[in-house]
């Protein structure tokens, strides 16, 4: 393999490997934008209502996890979550604290 061809393939790897990063890039930032969406709604919806909701964004498809004291809350967190632009799925995992 000559000198020339080998700086090619060399330049080549480089591009794509800086085209990959962008996109990464790209995309967690389109999820940080989508997590700050969610969480924002949930707070202004349940104000110091006794909820932990996690929220977490993986190329657009967000968990939800925590503690809320009605099932009712739990639904409606999901609903918020849906109705964010850029969500494709929302897996919920919340549970319903039991007791008081």
């Amino acid at each position: 393999m000559s000198v020339q061809t080998a700086f090619i393939i060399f330049g080549l790897v480089v591009l794509i490997a800086v085209a990959l990063a962008a996109g990464r890039s790209r995309r967690s930032r389109q999820d940080r934008d989508i997590n700050a969406r969610i969480v924002s709604a949930l707070n202004r919806e349940f104000p110091l209502a006794g909820t932990f909701i996690d929220v977490k964004t993986f190329d657009g498809h967000v968990i939800l996890g925590g503690t809320v004291r009605e099932a009712d809350q739990a639904r409606g967190a999901e609903a918020i979550a849906v109705g964010v632009a850029g969500v494709h799925s929302v897996d919920n995992r919340i549970t319903v604290r039991s007791g008081g």
